[in-house]
């Protein structure tokens, strides 16, 4: 039994709309010093799969060829953004993990126990983890039925 990270985002070339969107939200509410959001959709698939059984999944379940690409167990770093992760509390009903698990399913594999998704955001500038907790709980989050963490930059 393993655990698995995947990440779907954007290619570098195609625009991420939805950090796009984001970004004005923030500048909306009136907070400062945030330069970019990229955003990237994640699953964590809990079973008996392979590498190479997980890559299938990426390529033909998750993410779109044209434009976007995906990785598993490697954390997309970037030294210079904070890094939030939402995901739902534990007990709450995840419709998209649990269409996961049926696609995952209808391509064949089995031995999926469950998946859960969440949502990562890197977003740059000159913050503080008070402003990252503000812009997530007012913006990226739903306190109700959902839980969050974040990374400060590596500096």
């Amino acid at each position: 039994m393993k655990n698995w990270k995947i990440e779907v985002f954007y290619k570098p070339e195609v625009p991420d709309t939805i950090g796009q969107d984001i970004l004005e939200d923030i500048a909306d509410l009136g907070i400062s010093g945030v330069e970019s959001v990229r955003t990237a959709t994640v699953y964590w698939i809990e079973g008996s799969l392979d590498s190479q059984t997980i890559e299938r999944i990426g390529t033909e379940l998750l993410a779109d060829p044209i434009t976007q690409v995906f990785t598993f167990d490697a954390d997309k770093k970037n030294k210079n953004d904070w890094t939030v992760e939402v995901q739902f509390k534990p007990g709450v009903t995840d419709a998209v993990g649990d269409s996961t698990v049926k696609g995952i399913k209808d391509l064949g594999f089995e031995g999926v126990n469950t998946v859960r998704t969440g949502q990562k955001f890197w977003i740059s500038g000159t913050l503080n983890a008070e402003t990252i907790e503000s812009i997530t709980q007012r913006l990226l989050m739903n306190d109700v039925i959902q839980t969050f963490s974040y990374q400060a930059p590596q500096v």
